[in-house]
């Protein structure tokens, strides 16, 4: 609710009130990827992860593991011939969605045309590109989560995961409901 005296205004779309300052528009940012990422009108969870593959220009596979996955929501690997994606298998159906939603928030983040991103804006930092051929933890939880660039991603991607469940027509509040019992 806002205040007496404040008024709608482009910041507030951005999640800023006025004259707060604001070093990044997440929200700002995740809309945009979230409605460029070509997808048909009736979308699904599918349709996502063949268009993540056509802008990350890689197949992607996802696999589970019986290892817990205490300390992130999924880990990312390049293969010679493929992009894997780990999620934990003890996690319910709704975890599960969303940890792969998250996982696939990130390729794009990384990947999408920098013609994407709204003006003023940029995409996070990202890592060395040599460290693309190893093990990498989703940053919020591994050696980087200091970095404010890998947090200000993490912020993105989070949004993003929530626009993206928004957008698919084919998830059931079912599955949500059975999370949360």
């Amino acid at each position: 609710m806002l205040s007496e005296g404040e008024r709608w205004t482009g910041d507030m779309m951005l999640g800023r009130r006025r004259g707060q300052a604001a070093h990044e528009p997440v929200a700002a940012i995740a809309a945009a990827l979230v409605w460029n990422t070509p997808l048909p009108e009736e979308a699904s969870f599918e349709h996502l992860c063949a268009a993540v593959s056509e802008i990350y220009g890689r197949r992607l596979v996802f696999a589970e593991t019986d290892a817990p996955l205490r300390a992130t929501t999924g880990v990312l690997f390049e293969a010679k011939t493929f992009t894997g994606i780990i999620v934990a298998t003890q996690d319910s159906d709704y975890y599960s969605f969303l940890s792969r939603l998250h996982e696939l928030c990130h390729l794009l983040v990384r990947s999408a045309p920098a013609t994407w991103f709204p003006p003023g804006t940029t995409r996070p930092r990202q890592p060395d590109p040599e460290s693309r051929m190893f093990l990498r933890l989703c940053p919020r939880n591994s050696s980087e989560s200091g970095d404010a660039e890998s947090v200000r991603e993490e912020l993105i991607v989070e949004e993003m995961a929530r626009m993206f469940t928004r957008r698919f027509t084919t998830y059931a509040d079912t599955t949500e409901e059975e999370h949360f019992g």
